[in-house]
């Protein structure tokens, strides 16, 4: 269902010189199957691409309540839509030894995180594997950039929150997005 809406969303909203050519690229990636992370959230095939949709409904919601706050739909779209495409490729599955619910050892799979490229964080690299199919403008790269908070150690981002709102609110949707839902819990 997420691919489905990622697909929707994206083609919807997403229409500028080259959109086409890096959708075509995500297809042939991992990014619709990949798990968001390795345990924190969205730890499952297909994660990712349900986190990316997730983000986008949390964004366009806080764009609601922040009215002052301009943004297309184009650029809200890209954002939260493409914010971690830096993750493809890097999530590998190996096996461990887990006791099962009889107290026997058994291998079962799981994710881990293996990154093949230096880029300095990884909203720097989602901002240039975006920039290799389509011209991002300076809010949707400081967004991306920053989308991560101070977590990779970026604490300049206080002065492109405070330049381009709209970072601080796609930091703030990522992180809301994160959060298990109450209905999930139950």
């Amino acid at each position: 269902m997420s691919r489905e809406r990622f697909t929707e969303l994206y083609s919807t909203y997403i229409k500028r010189p080259g959109a086409e050519e890096l959708f075509n690229w995500i297809e042939n990636t991992d990014f619709l199957t990949a798990p968001a992370s390795t345990k924190y959230h969205e730890p499952y095939e297909g994660g990712l691409c349900e986190h990316s949709v997730h983000v986008f409904d949390e964004l366009v919601r806080l764009l609601k309540a922040y009215p002052e706050i301009k943004v297309s739909g184009e650029t809200a779209a890209i954002v939260s839509l493409l914010h971690d495409i830096c993750k493809v490729g890097c999530y590998k599955t190996e096996l461990r030894n887990k006791k099962n619910e009889f107290g026997q050892w058994v291998q079962v799979p799981f994710y881990t995180f293996q990154e093949d490229t230096c880029f300095g964080s990884h909203g720097a690299k989602s901002v240039f594997i975006i920039q290799k199919f389509m011209k991002l403008t300076d809010e949707e790269i400081a967004a991306i950039n920053c989308h991560m908070g101070v977590e990779n150690g970026n604490y300049a981002v206080n002065d492109a929150f405070r330049q381009f709102p709209l970072a601080f609110l796609l930091h703030t949707a990522d992180m809301a997005s994160t959060i298990p839902k109450l209905s999930e819990e139950a």
